[in-house]
């Protein structure tokens, strides 16, 4: 994550989801206990137009006017700061780990024993890498190869915009953890949603109950869900039909 993503439709997106799942009256899981990972960097090396997508606000309107004019009211300041996030309460139950990612492998295991303890109260985590899940993909195996921090780390030019996959399992250990939520942005390797469904199957060899769901809007991106119990991916699963009925426009569910 960086400042300059603060308000695109990314994060628009994430929110509105979070808001209607973590909180909302008529939501199973209103007033989890929400850690929200936020994988900051710099963005060392980067020439690009991430984070321009802010012109959404006519399109998306009145799908959820609060986080509207919140995040319209933040980019109209010109305070585009993560931690402008979390001073605009939009998820009161949720803390955010605002510590940035270290590039060096050493570094990055003192910063992962950090965001560990910051989450280890917590019913739900969230983590939020730029491009997700750090993967070898094999297009014509239709396959993905998912990395690990101990083996694979250096294959990576920029792994501080990755979450490796014993990373994933350090999180869903923490024994109050109900539900680890993985942000994915879905690349160029084979069509986004045979993406979404070849790694719903690589998930659920490891964690088993699992659903997700895409993000449509400008740069398609998906959020999996990986759960602790068939119960909990029951009632998150429903939620989340409940939702992308609603915003269908923008919202695919995958796993129903």
């Amino acid at each position: 994550m960086q400042d300059k993503y603060v308000g695109d439709v990314g994060d628009f997106g994430k929110f509105q989801l979070f808001r209607y799942l973590f909180n909302h009256p008529e939501s199973p899981f209103d007033g989890k206990k929400l850690a929200q990972i936020w994988f900051m960097h710099e963005g060392e090396g980067e020439q690009n137009n991430d984070g321009s997508h802010i012109d959404y606000f006519e399109r998306m309107s009145g799908t959820d006017a609060y986080l509207e004019d919140s995040l319209m009211s933040l980019l109209m300041r010109n305070r585009r700061e993560v931690e402008e996030l979390e001073r605009l309460k939009l998820l009161p139950n949720a803390a955010f780990f605002y510590e940035k990612v270290p590039k060096a492998y050493e570094d990055r295991q003192q910063w992962l024993q950090q965001a560990l303890w910051f989450a280890h109260k917590s019913d739900v985590v969230a983590v939020a890498p730029d491009n997700g899940m750090a993967l070898r993909c094999l297009r014509s195996e239709g396959h993905f190869v998912p990395l690990t921090l101990e083996k694979d780390y250096r294959q990576k030019v920029y792994p501080q915009k990755y979450i490796f996959a014993d990373e994933i399992g350090r999180f869903f250990k923490l024994p109050s953890v109900e539900v680890v939520v993985v942000y994915q942005h879905l690349g160029r390797c084979m069509g986004h949603d045979r993406q979404i469904e070849i790694l719903m199957d690589t998930l659920r060899e490891t964690y088993s109950h699992v659903v997700a769901i895409k993000h449509r809007p400008y740069s398609p991106r998906a959020f999996f869900f990986l759960c602790k119990s068939d119960i909990i991916l029951e009632h998150l699963t429903y939620r989340l039909a409940q939702f992308a009925r609603e915003h269908q426009d923008f919202w695919t569910l995958f796993g129903q």
